[in-house]
């Protein structure tokens, strides 16, 4: 058995199961299975969004087992037993595999684990490692969305049919559009926004390179974009769009608009990284984030 973590927002969850789907098509041999657990335990972001979404059907390791079973499991998960951790109690021979040397509150581990070398992150050959394998990582890179890609599956957002959302994509399509995905939120409380002065300079190279282009900002907080748009250089765009319609269980609508734009400044957001990686129509990228090449 072949179990693959899963949790965080959409991007987070659509990069572990590309990560997941992949090696189920390539390794038939192994029960594929993956680990929705957290969602059991943890209310975050739009909770399990992946079927609404993309409209795939995993096999979830929570339908995997009778619901008497898989009670038992949550309540020892909920006293602070991880899945991996709880099959070692029950002496099932398992093997914890990380993708970077990092600790996980959310799968703390006693039994054997293996942490990946940089080149081995994206390498085919660990989806046949031998033995019941649990593979926690977030898989964020776009070498396991194309080689998915090579065996003819792609992630396909449902078709917009509200009338905002029609409104902007017709913008995006009539304008030499260009996104930018401002994110605050989490990431200010953890310091991990960038500075004005980075997103200044991400916008004046790109009006550099793309005079006429219009820019549509797609943030979790519109009003904070707005109250500063001179010192991160949005008012001296040609045209500028606030596209502020789309949240909670609809927040996915600002990646798929996000996919539609012909340029984009990138941000050090998972959730804008699937959106560039998503995209069909780019001609320019500015990406400052140099460790996630598109």
């Amino acid at each position: 058995m072949k179990i693959v973590f899963l949790n965080g927002g959409l991007a987070n969850q659509a990069f572990q199961y590309l990560f997941f789907r992949y090696a189920e098509l390539t390794d038939s041999s192994e029960e594929w299975l993956l680990d929705d657990s957290f969602f059991f335990t943890n209310e975050v972001h739009n909770g399990y969004e992946l079927d609404r979404v993309f409209g795939v059907r995993p096999r979830l390791i929570s339908e995997h087992f009778d619901r008497d079973v898989w009670e038992y499991m949550i309540g020892l998960k909920k006293r602070g037993k991880s899945i991996p951790q709880i099959f070692l109690d029950n002496g099932e021979e398992i093997v914890k595999v990380l993708e970077a040397n990092y600790s996980s509150n959310w799968n703390p581990f006693s039994g054997e684990i293996r942490i990946l070398d940089e080149a081995d992150k994206t390498n085919p050959n660990i989806v046949y490692l031998p033995g019941n394998i649990y593979y926690h990582g977030y898989w964020i890179d776009k070498f396991w969305m194309r080689e998915l890609e090579k065996l003819g599956e792609n992630l396909v957002f449902p078709e917009i049919t509200d009338s905002e959302n029609l409104l902007t994509l017709k913008h995006i399509e009539e304008t030499n559009s260009t996104s930018i995905h401002i994110r605050r939120g989490d990431y200010a409380d953890l310091g991990l926004t960038a500075e004005n002065s980075v997103i200044r300079n991400m916008v004046d190279l790109m009006r550099e390179k793309q005079p006429d282009l219009s820019l549509f900002v797609f943030s979790d907080d519109i009003e904070w974009c707005r109250n500063n748009e001179e010192s991160i250089g949005f008012s001296k765009c040609r045209e500028l769009f606030y596209v502020s319609n789309n949240s909670g269980t609809d927040s996915y609508r600002d990646m798929q608009l996000m996919s539609k734009c012909k340029n984009m400044i990138l941000s050090n957001s998972a959730f804008c990284y699937l959106a560039a990686l998503l995209n069909k129509e780019l001609k320019l990228v500015l990406n400052p984030n140099r460790n996630r090449p598109l």
